[in-house]
C-alpha cells in the first residue's frame, strides 16, 4: 500500500495545538503486537460495514478493541477525510469536521475470569464534540500520549445518498473462459441531478468482494453515460474469481467440541485449538452452504457473560495438508481473522516432517470464517484457485461505492452505497 503524508493537528490535554507529519498508509493497521480484535461496525451490528448516512450518523458507529496485558491507559483517536482512493484531501479540517480535533477514549473495563488478561475499549461516535460535515471516505487514527503513540487506523465512510447503485452478476461474462470460475458485475448508477459535461471525469466507482481491500476495483469511469444513468459494463476489473465458500469454526464454548476442531485443550497459559485438518478444495465440486462471507463474530456461548470483557482468548493451531511447498507463492490465511491482512500473523511455513503448512494465531472467543489463499512472491497477487477453488456458484457478496468529485469544494462526495449478492 502507498504510504502518504497526513498532516493532522491534534488537541491533547493540557498541551494545545501542534502540527506534525506523519507518513502512514491510509489502512486497516495495528501498530502494536497488543492491540488486537479491533472491531468496527454500524448500528450494534458486528457483521456491518462502518458505514453511516450523512444526515443520521450521530452515535451509529461502535469501535471495540482489546490491549492484551493493558494497564487501562488513556487512549486519544482523531480522523481525517480522504480520497475516493485513499489518500487524505488537501481540504482543511473545519470544511470536514466539527468540534475538537480529537478526543478521549475513557470507556473501558478489564476482562474477567479470563486467562488472558487484557482490556478492552468501548467508543460509540460520531459525538456532539467530534462530527464529521461532509461524505466520503476517513480514517480513524486510534493513538496514546502523541501521535508519534500510534495504535492502530481503521477506514470508516459517511455517505450521502444521492444516487442509486445496482449490479446483476449475469451468467456468462464477456470472456467464456471465465463462464464457471468467475463472477462480472453489470453496474447502473441513477443519478439525474449530478448528469453533468464532467460526468465522466468526475465518476468513480469501487467494488469490493465480501470484506477484501487487496482485489477490490477502485477508480472505475463509466462505460456509458446516459441521460439520467451511468453503466459500468465489459470492465476487467469488475470480473471477480468466483472462489469457494468460507471454511468456519467456532470457539464460543471451550467445553463443547463443534464443527470443524479437532481438539481443545487448557494449559496453565490459555486454551489451545487444533483445527481440522484441512486440504486443497481445488479439484473438488462446488457445495453450497452457509457462511458469513469470511467475516468474524465475537461472542461467548453464555447469556449471563459479557462477549467484549469475558470472552478469552485461545490459540488457534491451523494445518494445511500438502505433499510439497509451493515453487512460487506463499500460503496465507485470510479473512477478518487478521483484519483481512497478509502478515506474519496469518502467514504459513511448510513443515516437511508433517508434509504440510501449520499456522497459530491467538484469537478471541467467537465465530470465524477463513480461506486459504496463495500470494505471488513477486507480483503480490492474491489467488484462490490452488486452494479454495473458483466457482461461479458461489455466494458472494458486492459491496458498491459510488463517489462524485466536489469541484467546487475539492473533495470526493460518497453519494451512493449498496450491497449485491451474487445469488
Amino acid at each position: 500500500m502507498k504510504k502518504h503524508t497526513l498532516l493532522i493537528w491534534a488537541l491533547l490535554m493540557g498541551a494545545g495545538l501542534f502540527a506534525q507529519d506523519f507518513d502512514l498508509p491510509c489502512g486497516n493497521l495495528n501498530y502494536k503486537p497488543e492491540v488486537q480484535t479491533v472491531l468496527l461496525y454500524a448500528d450494534d451490528n458486528q457483521l456491518n460495514d462502518p458505514i453511516v448516512p450523512l444526515e443520521e450518523m450521530m452515535g451509529r458507529l461502535t469501535l471495540s478493541f482489546d490491549i492484551i496485558d493493558g494497564q487501562g491507559d488513556m487512549l486519544n483517536y482523531t480522523f481525517i477525510h480522504c480520497s475516493h482512493d485513499w489518500q487524505p484531501t488537501d481540504i482543511q479540517r473545519i470544511q470536514y469536521a466539527s468540534g475538537f480535533e480529537s478526543d478521549r477514549i475513557d470507556d473501558y473495563a478489564f476482562s474477567r475470569n479470563t486467562l488472558i488478561e487484557y482490556v478492552n475499549y468501548q467508543l460509540k461516535f460520531p459525538k456532539d464534540d467530534m462530527v464529521p460535515l461532509i461524505s466520503g471516505n476517513y480514517l480513524l487514527i486510534v493513538y496514546g500520549d502523541d501521535m508519534n503513540d500510534l495504535y492502530f487506523t481503521r477506514r470508516f465512510m459517511v455517505v450521502d445518498e444521492k444516487a442509486h447503485v445496482g449490479a446483476t452478476v449475469p451468467r456468462y461474462p464477456d470472456d467464456l473462459a471465465f463462464t464457471d470460475t468467475h463472477q462480472q458485475l453489470n453496474v447502473k448508477v441513477n443519478m439525474n441531478s449530478y448528469i453533468s459535461n464532467n460526468t465522466q471525469q468526475f465518476s468513480n466507482l469501487t467494488i469490493r468482494q465480501n470484506g477484501r481491500w487487496d482485489n477490490a476495483a477502485e477508480g472505475l469511469k463509466p462505460t456509458y453515460v446516459y441521460p439520467d444513468y451511468l453503466s459500468f459494463e465489459h470492465h476487467p476489473q469488475t470480473v471477480f474469481e468466483g472462489a469457494n465458500q468460507y471454511r468456519r469454526f467456532n470457539t464460543s464454548n471451550f467445553y463443547f467440541q463443534s464443527e470443524n476442531l479437532a481438539h481443545i485443550r487448557q494449559t496453565d497459559e490459555s486454551f489451545e485449538i487444533d483445527i481440522a485438518t484441512c486440504e486443497s478444495r481445488a479439484r473438488k465440486a462446488y457445495a453450497t452452504y452457509e457462511d458469513i462471507h469470511g467475516e468474524k463474530f465475537v461472542y461467548v456461548e453464555n447469556d449471563n457473560l459479557d462477549n467484549f470483557t469475558e470472552a478469552d482468548y485461545c490459540r488457534v493451531n491451523f494445518f494445511y495438508k500438502s505433499e510439497a511447498p509451493l515453487t512460487h507463492e506463499d500460503l496465507y490465511i485470510m479473512g477478518a481473522l487478521n483484519d483481512w491482512r497478509f502478515d506474519e500473523s496469518n502467514k504459513m511455513r511448510y513443515d516437511y516432517r508433517l508434509h504440510g503448512y501449520t499456522c497459530s494465531m491467538v484469537l478471541k472467543q467467537g465465530y470465524y470464517n477463513f480461506m486459504f489463499v496463495t500470494v505471488d512472491r513477486k507480483t503480490g497477487e492474491v489467488r484462490t484457485d490452488l486452494t479454495a477453488g473458483n466457482h461461479w456458484e458461489t455466494n458472494n457478496i458486492y459491496k458498491l461505492y459510488f463517489y462524485y468529485y466536489n469541484a467546487i469544494k475539492g473533495y470526493d462526495e460518497l453519494i451512493g452505497y449498496s450491497i449485491v449478492k451474487s445469488h
